[in-house]
């Protein structure tokens, strides 16, 4: 004991003339030799304190680890540590040709979106998002790699706040990310961030199930309509629904959703498709209301074949949209449903998901400016295939392959199919 004392006096000299760095270890090492050639120590005591040492200097080196950590954070101005940093970027192939088109289009296309949340208060964040894109075309986000390198533009994506008062309801107001729920893109493309307010609520109802609803108010434009009424076209939305989780491996989600609409029959819409109904004479306004009812389901299931050991599909689901316009008495329906198996979301090497989708959009169902703009363009009178196979290439980086073949319903016939691949980085 006696021994183990004098040793540790040493080295704690030692220690403190030196400081607890990288060089201390080779130091110590150098002295229990002495002290074993000297006999002071044997081998193994040696040994033991070279250990315990050891574990104190990587003790003492976590230790400033952490206090530099806080130190940094510490020395950090409030509006950035109560801001969040994410983003993604893609790049793509796309190839696309009409059947009585005698040639096919290819084009290099990138997409980069960076956006921001920031905690004002424990009530109160603010959303901002910038991407790249075009400011007449709210369904795409892509630039087009053209024009001889001249530079590309990049836009206001989204810029909103958000406010829960209560656990339970939850504010927001601006351009927002689409508070609506949706199963596939048929209703909505995935890039529109509609502009308004809305008012999320939700409660949980027991361990099993929750309900919720999303209630939203939506501008359509702000100008003095060609009706001569001077009201701006809007939209309104009511969205109750629940999810159960059924079991431990099976959950089932059901929305419904009433859309109502201002001011636009007897109007003309920026960014339309030109494909629902008009009116017609010198200036084409729309011939009907879009009031609609819709209902989204989605039903998954994890290990869904493991009752006959097979395992390598980690997920299931199959899920759908339904919508029907009840101002006219034809075309007047749109429904999407689809398959998707593998894993439920990709996010790391070797992670896969494929999907299958098919949907019909009647002429009137939808207002024109909403559909997935690669489903033919966007427009309505269309019905389509998607083959979507998306494939984990590390993480936050994936690749996928994407292909429709689209068609008009009543149109004259144009079948129209594009491919496209893409790299997904997240960050």
């Amino acid at each position: 004991m006696k021994k183990f004392l004098i040793a540790f006096a040493v080295l704690g000299i030692i220690g403190m003339g030196l400081g607890v760095h990288p060089s201390y270890a080779s130091e110590v090492d150098t002295l229990l030799q002495k002290l074993v050639e000297k006999g002071v120590l044997s081998a193994s005591e040696a040994q033991e304190v070279r250990s315990e040492t050891n574990e104190e200097i990587a003790k003492t080196e976590k230790d400033k680890q952490e206090d530099y950590k806080k130190l940094a954070k510490d020395s950090l101005p409030d509006w950035v540590k109560n801001t969040k940093l994410e983003g993604d970027f893609r790049m793509r192939y796309q190839w696309d040709r009409k059947a009585q088109t005698a040639t096919q289009n290819e084009k290099s296309r990138f997409r980069i979106r960076l956006g921001t949340e920031s905690k004002v208060n424990d009530q109160t964040k603010v959303y901002f998002g910038l991407a790249s894109g075009s400011s007449s075309d709210p369904r795409s986000t892509n630039q087009t790699l053209t024009d001889s390198f001249a530079k590309k533009t990049v836009y206001i994506n989204y810029v909103y706040a958000s406010y829960s008062p209560v656990a339970w309801a939850t504010l927001l107001a601006g351009r927002m990310k689409n508070p609506i729920y949706q199963t596939g893109d048929m209703l909505w493309d995935t890039d529109i961030n509609p502009e308004g307010a809305a008012i999320q609520l939700k409660h949980a109802l027991g361990d099993r199930a929750d309900f919720f609803m999303n209630n939203a108010f939506f501008i359509l434009d702000d100008s003095v309509s060609p009706n001569g009424t001077g009201a701006d076209p809007a939209m309104f939305v009511i969205q109750p629904g629940m999810s159960f989780k059924v079991n431990d491996k099976t959950k089932f989600k059901l929305a419904g959703a009433y859309y109502g609409f201002n001011s636009v029959k007897n109007q003309v819409l920026d960014n339309t498709s030109a494909t629902n109904t008009l009116s017609g004479g010198a200036t084409s306004l729309l011939n009907y209301d879009f009031d609609s009812w819709s209902v989204s389901s989605e039903l998954g299931i994890k290990d869904p074949l493991s009752f006959v050991n097979i395992g390598f599909i980690p997920y299931i689901a199959v899920f759908g949209d339904y919508i029907e316009n009840m101002d006219p008495s034809t075309e007047n329906t749109g429904y999407i449903a689809g398959l998707k198996f593998g894993r439920e979301k990709v996010s790391g090497w070797k992670d896969w998901q494929a999907k299958y989708t098919y949907r019909s959009i009647g002429k009137d169902a939808v207002l024109d400016i909403f559909p997935d703009s690669d489903a033919y363009g966007g427009f309505t009178d269309v019905k389509a295939h998607e083959y979507l196979l998306t494939y984990g290439l590390a993480k936050n980086v994936a690749l996928e392959l994407d292909y429709y073949q689209s068609d008009r319903i009543k149109a004259a016939s144009n079948k129209e199919k594009l491919f496209q691949v893409d790299l997904n980085f997240k960050f």
